[in-house]
């Protein structure tokens, strides 16, 4: 079953139901809410099937390689080459092989566990990917810590992220005289 059909929000809910009470408590509603940011494997392993169903080319219930670089390994590669400054990054023959624990050619949703945060980022992993990008635009010495002078040199770099809508005021083109 494809995201939203019927039964989909079911299964989801019942995954996330790690008690099997039929109610969500609090974890369990942010599990079922926010399932990329969820600890509980059950509901990590639910949400990866249900992308590789969306990703299975040749829809055997299997990622292979050729699927893994169509799909998969391209947001990869752009979270690992900012978050390793453009350095050194597993080729996609390199990564698969790495994942594909069992050696059976395919990548089960288990398998795909260890790359969840870049495959299916959640608000955990765009902190992180701030961070990140904060800590490279302002870090001026490259000790990998910010003291309050280079933030405030760089003051620009923490607004635009805020205000990177499209609709920026500027102070100088107010005509209210």
């Amino acid at each position: 079953m494809l995201h939203g059909e019927a039964g989909w929000w079911k299964e989801r809910f019942e995954v996330a139901d790690v008690d099997h009470n039929g109610l969500l408590n609090f974890t369990e509603l942010r599990d079922f809410l926010h399932p990329e940011d969820s600890d509980n494997k059950e509901t990590l392993k639910w949400m990866l099937r249900d992308r590789l169903k969306r990703k299975d080319d040749e829809k055997d219930g299997k990622m292979n390689f050729n699927e893994f670089v169509d799909h998969v390994y391209g947001t990869y590669e752009t979270y690992m080459t900012f978050e390793t400054h453009g350095g050194s990054i597993p080729s996609p023959k390199e990564e698969f092989f790495q994942l594909d624990v069992n050696k059976d050619k395919f990548l089960s949703p288990e398998e795909l566990i260890p790359i969840l945060s870049y495959i299916y980022p959640g608000e955990l992993a765009y902190a992180k990917y701030f961070t990140c990008f904060f800590m490279n635009e302002a870090d001026d010495n490259g000790d990998r810590k910010l003291t309050l002078k280079e933030m405030l040199d760089h003051e620009s770099v923490f607004y635009s992220t805020v205000h990177a809508d499209g609709h920026q005021e500027s102070d100088d083109e107010h005509d209210e005289l």
